[in-house]
């Protein structure tokens, strides 16, 4: 085979990115040698089948190394062969596997050993309402060529990191020669607060013999995706000022320039991100980045729709709770549903009359079953007074988790003064643990587990289980909300969010005095979750990709000039004096119920680009006599073009566009888009306008009319 100077340069590129230095070189063939301590490799490429490679083989083996010939096919063989020796892909690959599996075996645990089953859940594509396999879908996206970028965004709880495992699990038993997956749950590297310190942290901890360098451009070659579990993790962690939207914009865009870092022109880079539907990813800020940083890069975003009752513990046991009239809302909550997905129809009957029977079943059984597991000589009550005070020690040391000698350390002081009545119920002396072994026995307790494989770090199992202890110690004692950081109050009201009114009730009681210290979005999701409506008023704030469901805004308090964008409204119930000059982007509303307010003056809410808001801006609306009847097209069409009457622009952000001095410019503006829509001379694709150049003579007759 006569092989060219390029192919040897690319070649040459390719052993030196391994570290590899050339020695000798022929028209038939390429030495290449790689020391590292006491190993010495030398790889010898032939290109020339008929040349006697035995005297140059045993050249460098009296040298010293271990040699290996290669006869030469192609650069992506070439190339594939070192991957799989350097990057150890079936190790890396069975690896993946066994933390699928003891993944597996935690969420058991969590059930009471009942067997962990995935549930599919449904997803919208592209916001385009399309339904695909989720896990095989992005799959499949992952496997094409070209730069991949895709977004997967779900509320808290809903299926986030068990997609990402079952990801996981579909590249590591389908790719074991084309990848070496890098697999981080941000939740538990608290390491940086920075994405480049924790990638580079993943980075040493997966492939501890190799370069970070040369991880990096085989992330980039596209044979290491990344699959990043909790994106906005990262977010919340270094952003102290959440209330402050430049702050959280900033430090958004700091965290997207490094995943841009990884996307260079012509790269292959595979990426998977998971995070909470946020700000991070929507609007025009993430459009222009991606406009700018990832011109050549397909951006997929899924986003996993809440889970019905139904989906998850199937119609007959639906039906019993329809029958009873439980309140769904009160249990859409993935522990409580894997839970009783999991029980017997009789057993099933026997406990979910309310909700509180199910919370109160699920925590005695695992407190009864740990009893017996480890000869614990303590009440379920005791048990759970115990776990309480932990979770306080939790929020009080500002953690989720730490190491087990600093969490065996606790336990020590929280059972120091009752240490010798537990001890003396244990009859045989020889069975009588220590204070210290007490206290290990406590920090293996079923409410606790390793946060992860590779870490000897403890936290509870899940954050319904420190909601509910969080929750339980604010009605004991509301002093500590008084130095209590936001994403546990936030942990709190979302696992209270499944409880029963009174319990709510008594929540919302505690908090609201100390709401005032939590950003507007931390203050909007406790009301929301604790009293199904707002206590308070909100006035020029932006809500994106919320999901309103089953609340009441019965206009005691509103929102005043607030924008919601890409949110879902549902089963809601709207009185029209709860919204004053809002503004609805790319919003649902589905079976909303509207009710006009006709003692004071109704206000204007525009839409844009909303699905199912007919009824809401039907009664909502300014009355004609006050829109300003100008030539909206014309000022619409104007921001296209420069000075001098010259075609600047194909494109502008919607937002540019709705910039308004008052809402019924705004409203003006809009019907103008939605005319020049119609008559093809403007088309919208994701968050821009665009003009239609073959119209421009059409359009230009438009301007003309203006003067």
């Amino acid at each position: 085979m006569k092989i060219g100077e390029k192919i040897i340069e690319e070649i040459e590129a390719l052993y030196e990115l391994y570290g590899f230095s050339k020695v000798k070189q022929s028209d038939d063939y390429v030495v290449f040698t790689y020391s590292n301590g006491y190993f010495y490799n030398a790889e010898i490429i032939k290109f020339n089948n008929q040349i006697e490679e035995t005297k140059l083989k045993r050249e460098f083996e009296e040298a010293g190394y271990s040699v290996r010939i290669i006869e030469y096919v192609s650069l992506e063989k070439t190339h594939e062969l070192l991957f799989n020796g350097f990057f150890a892909v079936k190790n890396i690959n069975d690896r993946l596997l066994k933390d699928y599996e003891l993944f597996g075996e935690l969420q058991s645990k969590k059930l009471l050993g009942a067997t962990y089953e995935y549930v599919e859940p449904k997803c919208n594509w592209n916001c385009e309402g399309e339904q695909k396999d989720l896990i095989f879908g992005i799959y499949e996206q992952i496997q094409k060529p070209g730069a991949q970028l895709i977004i997967l965004e779900a509320a808290a709880g809903y299926g986030k990191t068990c997609t990402s495992y079952e990801l996981i699990k579909m590249i590591a038993d389908n790719c074991t020669d084309n990848f070496a997956p890098i697999f981080t749950e941000l939740s538990k590297n608290r390491k940086a607060a920075l994405f480049r310190y924790v990638l580079l942290d993943e980075i040493d901890r997966k492939f501890t013999s190799l370069s970070s360098e040369l991880v990096i451009s085989e992330i980039r070659n596209g044979k290491v995706p990344l699959i990043i579990d909790g994106f906005d993790e990262l977010i919340s962690r270094s952003n102290k000022n959440m209330s402050d939207p430049n702050s959280v914009e900033d430090d958004s865009q700091t965290m997207l320039d490094t995943i841009a870092e990884l996307f260079e022109p012509g790269c292959q880079t595979k990426v998977v991100l998971t995070s909470r539907k946020s700000a991070i990813f929507t609007g025009d800020i993430f459009e222009e980045w991606k406009d700018k940083h990832l011109p050549k890069c397909n951006v997929t975003r899924v986003s996993i729709d809440e889970p019905t009752v139904s989906d998850w513990i199937g119609f007959e046991k639906t039906e019993y709770l329809e029958k009873h009239g439980i309140p769904f809302a009160s249990i859409i909550n993935p522990i409580l549903l894997a839970f009783m997905r999991s029980m017997e129809m009789d057993k099933f009957e026997e406990t979910c009359s309310n909700v509180e029977n199910v919370i109160s079943y699920y925590f005695n059984s695992l407190l009864e079953r740990e009893r017996e597991r480890q000869s614990l000589q303590l009440t379920v009550k005791e048990q759970y007074r115990i776990m309480e005070q932990i979770a306080k020690d939790f929020v009080e040391f500002e953690i989720i988790a730490e190491e087990i000698s600093f969490i065996r350390d606790l336990f020590i002081e929280i059972i120091h003064d009752n240490y010798k009545s537990y001890r003396d119920r244990y009859v045989a002396i020889e069975e009588r643990p220590t204070e210290e072994e007490f206290a290990t026995k406590l920090a293996g307790h079923a409410l606790l587990n390793r946060i992860s494989p590779q870490k000897n770090q403890i936290g509870f199992i899940n954050d319904f289980i420190f909601g509910i202890l969080i929750g339980d110690c604010i009605l004991e004692d509301d002093s500590i909300l008084e130095e209590m950081d936001g994403k546990y109050i936030d942990i709190a009201c979302t696992a209270y969010a499944s409880r029963s009114d009174e319990k709510k009730n008594e929540l919302l009681e505690k908090v609201l005095p100390q709401i005032d210290r939590l950003n507007y979005e931390q203050q909007l999701d406790t009301e929301i979750k604790l009293a199904n409506t707002i206590q308070r008023n909100y006035e020029s704030h932006y809500f994106s990709n919320r999901s309103f469901q089953d609340v009441f805004f019965d206009g005691s308090y509103g929102f005043k000039k607030c924008t919601f964008r890409n949110c879902l409204f549902k089963e809601s119930i709207f009185v029209t004096r709860a919204f004053e000059e809002c503004s609805f982007y790319d919003c649902k509303f589905y079976d909303i119920e509207v009710i006009r307010d006709t003692t004071t003056n109704r206000k204007l809410i525009f839409s844009a680009n909303c699905v199912g808001h007919e009824k809401l801006m039907k009664e909502s609306a300014y009355e004609e006599a006050n829109i300003v009847t100008d030539n909206y097209e014309q000022i619409v069409l104007k921001m296209y073009w420069r000075k001098g009457n010259r075609f600047s622009r194909g494109r502008l952000p919607e937002m540019f566009l709705l910039r308004t001095p008052n809402e019924e410019t705004r409203m003006g503006i809009a019907n103008a888009l939605e005319s020049l829509k119609h008559k093809n001379l403007l088309y919208k694709e994701g968050h821009y306008w665009f003009v239609n150049t073959e119209k421009i003579k059409e359009i230009k007759e438009i301007l003309e009319i203006a003067g």
